[in-house]
C-alpha cells in the first residue's frame, strides 16, 4: 500500500535529520583532525636559527667579532646531547672590499667551530672552541646552550688588511649541527637521523 503524504514528509524531514547529524559530526571529526596534524607540525618543526646582531672591534692588529645568536633545540636533540651525542656550531664569516668597477674582492674567510658536549663522569656539559682548544664546562645544557649562543672577541680580520677609504662588508652564518643519532634515539628525531639548522646570511658595511 502506498504511504501517506504524511508519512512521506515524515520520512524526509527523517532523513535530512539524518544527513545533517552526519555532516555536522564529519565537519567536528575534520576539524579536530586539522588541530591536530596542526599542533604536531608545530611540535616538529625545528624553533629558528638566526644570527641576531654582530658587531667587530679593533684590538692588538686585528678585528674582533662579537655576535649574538638565537636558537633553540627541540627535544629529540636535547634528549640526544644529554645520551653524549656532541652539538656542534659552524659559523662562516665572509670579510669583502667592495670595488666600484668590477665584483668585490674577498678580503678573508673564516671557518669557527664549536662543540657542545656532555661529559657522563662530571656530569657537566663542555663547550669547546674546535679552532683554538679553549673549553669551558656548566652545570646544565641550557646554560651552555647560553654560552654557545654569545661570541665574543673572535679575531677575524689582521687590521693590515684593510684598505683605508674603502668600503667593506662582513657577512655571517652559522649551522647547528646533532649528528650520530644512536640507535635507541633514532625513534625520537624520526624525520631524520640528523638535526641540523642553518641561519640567514648576517651582513653589515662596519666603519674601518
Amino acid at each position: 500500500m502506498a504511504a501517506s503524504p504524511t508519512w512521506r514528509n515524515v520520512l524526509c524531514l527523517s532523513a535530512l535529520d539524518a544527513i545533517r547529524g552526519a555532516l555536522t559530526w564529519l565537519m567536528a571529526l575534520l576539524a579536530a583532525l586539522c588541530l591536530l596534524l596542526g599542533s604536531a607540525a608545530s611540535a616538529q618543526a625545528p624553533p629558528r636559527f638566526e644570527v641576531r646582531s654582530a658587531y667587530i672591534e679593533p684590538a692588538e692588529g686585528v678585528y674582533e667579532l662579537n655576535a649574538t645568536l638565537n636558537f633553540d633545540l627541540p627535544e629529540g636533540a636535547r634528549a640526544a646531547i644529554r645520551e653524549g651525542v656532541p652539538l656542534t656550531l659552524h659559523l662562516e664569516i665572509v670579510v669583502k672590499r667592495q670595488r666600484s668597477y668590477w665584483l668585490d674582492e674577498t678580503v678573508a674567510t673564516l671557518d669557527q667551530s664549536y662543540e657542545l658536549a656532555y661529559r657522563a663522569l662530571s656530569e657537566r656539559y663542555l663547550v669547546r672552541n674546535l679552532n683554538s682548544g679553549e673549553q669551558a664546562s656548566y652545570a646544565t645544557l641550557d646554560a651552555a646552550l647560553d654560552a654557545l649562543r654569545v661570541i665574543s672577541r673572535l679575531p677575524i680580520l689582521d687590521q693590515a688588511l684593510v684598505s683605508p677609504n674603502r668600503r667593506h662588508e662582513i657577512s655571517v652564518r652559522g649551522n647547528l649541527d646533532v649528528r650520530t643519532m644512536p640507535d635507541t634515539l633514532r625513534f625520537v628525531l624520526f624525520w631524520s637521523d640528523d638535526w641540523r639548522q642553518r641561519s640567514e646570511w648576517y651582513t653589515w658595511s662596519p666603519q674601518l
